[in-house]
């Protein structure tokens, strides 16, 4: 299948604002607005030294409409789009319209792997890094926990890690019953992990930036998990 709703550019995967909307079926203005909203809050957390090891990339471009007047719009890629989403919650084709960008970064991701040839060292070097920050974000989140009156967060280390390899077991199909080891998975295991992992990150950064309860926020994270592992296996089976 031909991707139309994806691109690459820069050795990175992208979609733009105006793609969004159409799918979304929503007026482009409404998604700007929500877009400039999000980009002010990425630019107080740069700010206040809190930037991702994997920015949301919002590359704001113009473009022409049919009586040739000049309009913004933004490219987005996946860390981005999956920020833009967690605003899009009320649209009636919100699942919709995250389940099909999910299976297009995915697909698009894939062949750009391929056509680089990355090596199995360069992606697990990767996932060290990943691993680092999503353990970073979970120590935050312990902190943020107690905070708000909770007797035991340092359990959210191993719950959150053990809701990951669950999840992962389901992606590969495999029932051992143990941690998977990074240092024997293969480059697909990796970018599926790679991925939840991410999903994590952005998942709980957002959430605290919004002072949500505690209690909510892992429940947000295991449904996020759940969801994005059924994406993906979905795209498997296709």
């Amino acid at each position: 299948m031909e991707n139309q709703i994806v691109f690459l550019s820069n050795n990175d995967v992208f979609t733009s604002s105006l793609i969004i909307a159409e799918n979304l079926e929503v007026p482009h203005r409404n998604l700007l607005r929500t877009i400039d909203k999000i980009i002010e809050l990425q630019k107080k957390n740069i700010a206040q030294g809190r930037a991702m090891k994997y920015p949301q990339k919002f590359i704001e471009k113009t473009f022409k409409n049919k009586m040739n007047r000049e309009y913004r719009m933004f490219e987005l890629n996946e860390q981005a789009f999956t920020k833009v989403v967690m605003h899009l919650a009320n649209y009636e084709k919100a699942e919709y319209i995250q389940d099909l960008f999910i299976e297009a970064f995915f697909e698009m991701k894939d062949r750009l792997l391929s056509s680089q040839k990355i090596s199995l060292k360069e992606k697990r070097e990767t996932g060290k890094v990943i691993r680092k920050n999503e353990t970073d974000v979970i120590k935050d989140f312990v902190e943020y926990a107690t905070k708000q009156g909770s007797k035991s967060a340092f359990r959210y280390y191993r719950n959150i890690t053990k809701m990951t390899n669950k999840a992962l077991e389901y992606l590969i199909q495999t029932t051992i019953g143990k941690p998977l080891k990074r240092d024997l998975m293969n480059i697909m295991e990796l970018g599926f992990l790679q991925m939840l992992e991410l999903r994590i990150i952005d998942v709980i950064k957002d959430c605290m930036q919004k002072e949500i309860y505690y209690k909510d926020i892992y429940q947000k994270v295991k449904e996020e998990v759940e969801h994005l592992a059924s994406a993906l296996m979905y795209k498997q089976l296709k």
